[in-house]
């Protein structure tokens, strides 16, 4: 075969070669603009892409009816808990959180949208609103600008001691609930993880009233549009092209996966492997950090078999020294980007090391990359001075009392985090 007739073998393969390292190259940057997705509602071809954004968080009537009694209830909290309006509010608020947990194991959401469309339930009026806007992006000028549409998810109240109030720490206090799963002392009950919570949204530009949200269709349970995002780049080779997210955890305080102490039901890892990971939207990282030394073997050998490769044990304890390279945040800045789902669960049980990570979360600027900016989810057990907690928690003086957890909560939540009381 002659020179002239090998050419067009010698082009073709180049050219093979040439896409493949393009590819190799672009590995991260994916769905050209204008193309079909399944990232989200409403971007279809042609149509330029459009994401939802934190708007604000407002606070139920029931959770500013505690914000004014705090003050004086933390002193005696288990007596407040108690009083027939708070008792029949708990009820309300727990018996309608465990029926929206209460799926079965085979609904799966691995795309929006997956709920099937509902009315809105009256004991949702109790419960706090997370609000969004949706912007679009301009390939032109490469940023977002406002564009028309309204989002709502709720989440539970912070009400009473920020702890399931049917738990039992608070002794013959405490309240009683039918069908329970259970006074370990680690319920979880209370707690409306974003998966679960019921949302809803229009394509408007004004903000629905609560007559006109309660006449709106709601889901109940899925991922809302809001839960993650695409990263616009521009490329010169496909012009706009657009990074997927992933989906993270970070568990501080983890200890083993299965079993906490002696307890199977207290295991975080567990937890929310099957809140979250099992609900056909997998992590891609699961990083479980734990102070105190864990046996390798019986670590790994709890861990689901579609964990291999993803779970990460760091059996060392981190640090908010500024320059350690085992600060907290700038790991979670190196590990995590903005259009990620990023789940964050905070209990190490030493309040003057989870206090230093609390204060930058509460201080820093997302605009200028803060890390609150990065956390959908804040799972956070928060060692304040109040009774009947002082005795488990071993709490030294000067940390604070409830009231200041709840305002704590309340602007971690006005930063655009689902920040929730861990037990």
């Amino acid at each position: 075969m002659n020179r002239r007739a090998i050419l067009p073998y010698v082009f073709a393969f180049s050219g093979i070669v040439l896409l493949l390292l393009a590819f190799s190259r672009m590995r991260h940057l994916v769905l050209p603009e204008g193309s079909s997705s399944t990232i989200g509602p409403f971007w279809k071809k042609g149509d330029p892409y459009c994401k939802w954004v934190f708007s604000h968080y407002e606070q139920s009537p029931y959770e500013l009816q505690w914000f004014s009694e705090i003050e004086s209830a933390q002193s005696s909290i288990c007596n407040a808990v108690s009083q027939p309006e708070h008792a029949n509010a708990s009820n309300i608020i727990v018996a309608r959180t465990l029926e929206l947990m209460s799926l079965s194991k085979s609904v799966q959401w691995d795309n929006y949208d997956t709920g099937n469309a509902t009315s809105f339930h009256s004991s949702d009026t109790f419960m706090s609103r997370m609000h969004y806007n949706r912007t679009c992006y301009n390939s032109k000028t490469e940023k977002f600008h406002l564009a028309k549409g309204k989002g709502v998810q709720l989440i539970e109240p912070l009400w009473g001691m920020l702890r399931d109030p049917f738990d039992r720490w608070c002794g013959d206090k405490a309240l009683k609930m039918e069908d329970h799963p259970g006074a370990s002392g680690q319920s979880k009950a209370h707690i409306m993880p974003q998966g679960y919570a019921p949302y809803t949204y229009t394509l408007t530009d004004t903000v629905p009233t609560d007559e006109e949200l309660e006449r709106q269709e709601w889901r109940t349970h899925g991922l809302p549009p809001w839960h993650s995002s695409l990263r616009p780049s521009s490329d010169p080779r496909v012009g706009t092209a657009y990074r997927p997210p992933q989906n993270i955890h970070l568990d501080l305080g983890s200890s083993y996966f299965g079993i906490w102490g002696a307890d199977s039901g207290a295991a975080s890892g567990q937890w929310f492997y099957d809140t979250y990971h099992a609900r056909g939207k997998p992590f891609d990282r699961f990083i479980a950090v734990e102070v105190e030394t864990l046996n390798d073997t019986k670590a790994f050998t709890q861990i689901p078999d579609d964990l291999v490769g993803v779970y990460t044990l760091m059996n060392v304890g981190l640090s908010m020294d500024e320059g350690d390279k085992l600060n907290t945040i700038d790991m979670i800045k190196r590990v995590v980007k903005p259009e990620d789902f990023f789940v964050f669960k905070l209990d190490i049980d030493s309040a003057p090391i989870e206090e230093p990570i609390l204060k930058s979360l509460l201080e820093d600027n997302q605009e200028e990359g803060g890390a609150s900016g990065l956390v959908d989810e804040l799972m956070f057990e928060h060692h304040v001075n109040y009774e009947p907690m002082n005795a488990p928690w071993h709490n030294p003086k000067g940390v604070g009392d409830l009231h200041r957890s709840f305002n704590c909560f309340r602007d971690l939540r006005k930063k655009g985090i689902r920040a929730h009381s861990w037990p």
